[in-house]
């Protein structure tokens, strides 16, 4: 496991890149009046980053919801956020952390 500080910057970076991609909501109902907010896709998409001592992504995981378009949208913010910083040197080769990209309204 990473040292909490590490894995907030990590988590941050990921966070930064995230994009809600188009074509993420579905179409109203003809005649629809609502929010077109209530139309959004939703989903929580957890991942595992793997990072050296230098900071550059070793390996990572991305646990589907379901959702092609938002689960791809997940793995670029992932795969964006790399290069990290070098974690603080506590004597660990690699560092692992966990995070979860979240689709809302």
């Amino acid at each position: 496991m990473a040292p909490s500080g590490y894995a907030d910057t990590v988590k941050g970076r990921v966070t930064a890149k995230i994009v809600r991609p188009v074509g993420s909501s579905y179409k109203p109902p003809p005649g629809y009046k609502g929010d077109p907010e209530d139309f959004k896709r939703q989903c929580r998409i957890p991942y595992e980053v793997v990072v050296d001592a230098q900071g550059k992504m070793v390996s990572y995981e991305i646990d589907r919801c379901g959702d092609d378009v938002l689960d791809q949208a997940a793995e670029r913010a992932v795969l964006q956020a790399a290069p990290f910083p070098p974690p603080p040197n506590e004597g660990a080769s690699q560092y692992t952390i966990y995070g979860t990209v979240i689709f809302i309204k």
